[in-house]
């Protein structure tokens, strides 16, 4: 596929923390080695993977720059705007709001709820007609889904046109084929469905975008006077303000006199639950009105309200609908056609993976008896089966696998410490040791150092009975340090042992360091040296001496240093 991206990634800031594939309702983010990308074959453009990525990484494709060139290269120039722009500009009215977008170059500003006005008196028509389930067709991102992932209802969506390419039509038949058309909305699905309806619409722009193009042309809401002759042209719409709501077309439905029984949900998590039971209502009459926005439009990324303050958002543009049904006098719309005549053929996405791609799948991640499933959800697919599938066609890692991640650190973890020369051990919260390597056994006594070598580990075992440094470590875990560094003396030798908090009052990392073992570095001897003997000129004097020395000499010297310092009690 060839056509603009209207979501992307950024390639060479991405972090690669995969939040955005565990999150997309479809799996369209795939990896590719330590970068992910958009599958735009299976994406849905519902921009969840925009809200979810933290770092600011995905984005909206910025169109601007485009919408300005139309400003200079049409001479009819029309703002589609969605009845959300009064929340999205609190305390601004009608008129300084289409002031300001004629600073911008517009010469007409219409509002897309008169396509919502139309689509929903043929809805109507259509469900008090007919008993049958039927799917609003005013949410791109639902159509697109349902067309690709549940094809088998796409036959249940209405066969009418969205309330953009209805507004689209009527402006075309108000001013002209050849004017130029932007859409202004917060949906930023909107901007492939005006790329499908390239006749139709120039361009689409969030109200994120359209705010940026204010500040950057100076546009001051505080020095916009307004004046009666800025309006929505031909008319403003008499109702269908809160199409843009979760549950606004249902409204509107019923308030047009079907009594078709309606369901509303908004969110591609209810979404999918919902389509999941459909076919079990299949002869029942009911209108499903899905939006895959929290909330409706108003929540997709490209608007710029609190989500939290729904209700206000709901409340404000019922009440501005209210004031305007006062005030307006009839205003018939213009015959056009709201039926979608195009032929879609959205290819549906095929999901198939053989049984022995999957046991394949499921056996590289450790998984080898249906016991070891544990569904934990966290890699962002329901079930193990459903991670395996999507690890066979390449649409997510084995890193995404907490569990195989954490078995995979343990060996990683083990091999490693088994080759170092120094002591480690891992405690955990009931002071049992997870793990410890060979050469810890050999610090601490022959009788620990054969309980190693009998059972090729010290895991499983108590620490109280195995290390004489436990009551630090039981200490640590009741809520002290989160570092602690103390000398052991284990018969002629003084153990320097460093304990960490790995996880806040649930494990500990133990580090042993034989300091009189000549592998230790230099410098760390001297370091740990000067804290004992601080106050000795002589020694500092020696200390300055090991400096110059190779290896072959450390462990003489910093024996007498040690000799003349030793502590008398255990630590």
């Amino acid at each position: 596929m060839n056509e603009p991206r209207s979501l992307y990634i950024e390639q060479n800031d991405c972090t690669s923390c995969y939040r955005c594939l565990r999150e997309c309702p479809v799996k369209a983010i795939k990896c590719h080695g330590d970068s992910v990308t958009i599958d735009y074959d299976k994406c849905i453009r519902c921009g969840d993977c925009v809200s979810k990525c933290k770092y600011g990484y995905i984005n909206v494709r910025n169109d601007v720059y485009i919408a300005r060139k139309l400003m200079k290269s049409h001479l009819v120039k029309v703002a589609s705007v969605s009845p959300q722009w009064s929340v999205e500009f609190p305390g601004v009215d009608e008129s300084r709001f289409i002031e300001a977008l004629h600073l911008l170059g517009f010469t007409n500003v219409s509002e897309s709820a008169l396509g919502a006005q139309a689509i929903i008196e043929s809805e109507s028509k259509t469900l008090m007609a007919k008993n049958e389930i039927f799917i609003s067709s005013r949410c791109p991102v639902v159509c697109d889904y349902i067309r690709k992932y549940k094809s088998k209802i796409a036959s249940n969506i209405l066969p009418y046109v969205s309330p953009m390419v209805a507004h689209a039509r009527m402006i075309k038949s108000w001013w002209g084929a050849k004017s130029a058309i932007v859409h202004i909305s917060s949906c930023q699905a909107a901007k492939r469905e005006a790329e499908s309806s390239s006749d139709l619409i120039n361009i689409s722009l969030t109200f994120r975008e359209l705010k940026s193009w204010f500040h950057d042309e100076g546009v001051d809401f505080d020095k916009v006077a307004g004046h009666d002759s800025y309006m929505f042209e031909p008319s403003v719409a008499k109702n269908g303000l809160i199409y843009t709501l979760e549950g606004g077309a249902a409204y509107m439905v019923q308030n047009s006199g079907c009594t078709t029984p309606s369901i509303s949900k908004s969110s591609m998590t209810q979404i999918k639950s919902l389509l999941a039971v459909i076919p079990e209502r299949e002869n029942e009459g009911v209108f499903l009105d899905l939006m895959a926005c929290d909330g409706g439009c108003v929540g997709s990324c490209g608007s710029s309200i609190n989500r939290h303050s729904l209700v206000n958002v709901y409340m404000q543009m019922r009440r501005v609908e209210v004031s305007r049904k006062r005030i307006i006098d009839n205003y018939n719309l213009p015959p056009i056609s709201v039926f979608d005549g195009e032929n879609i053929t959205t290819k549906p996405i095929s999901r198939l993976v053989s049984e022995n791609q999957t046991l394949k799948a499921l056996e590289s991640i450790g998984i080898m008896t249906e016991s070891d499933q544990i569904n934990c959800n966290a890699c962002g697919y329901y079930t193990c089966r459903r991670f395996a599938k999507a690890l066979s066609k390449g649409l997510t890692t084995k890193g995404m696998c907490v569990n195989y991640m954490k078995s995979s650190l343990q060996t990683k973890f083990s091999t490693l410490i088994e080759k170092v020369s120094i002591g480690v051990a891992i405690i955990d919260k009931d002071m049992i040791i997870l793990d410890a390597n060979r050469t810890l056994s050999t610090m601490f006594g022959l009788n620990i150092e054969q309980n190693y070598d009998s059972n090729n580990a010290l895991n499983g075992l108590d620490a109280d009975t195995i290390l004489p440094f436990s009551r630090y470590i039981r200490s640590m875990l009741e809520g002290g340090d989160d570092n602690l560094v103390k000398d052991i003396q284990v018969k002629e030798r003084i153990i320097t042992v460093s304990l960490h908090k790995i996880e806040r009052n649930k494990t500990i990392l133990a580090i042993c360091r034989n300091m009189l073992f000549s592998q230790v570095r230099n410098e760390e001897i001297v370091a740990r040296t000067k804290t004992v003997v601080k106050e000795n000129l002589e020694t500092v004097q020696k200390i300055a001496y090991l400096l110059g020395e190779n290896a072959s000499r450390t462990e003489a010297i910093l024996n007498s240093i040690l000799d003349s310092q030793r502590p008398n009690n255990g630590d």
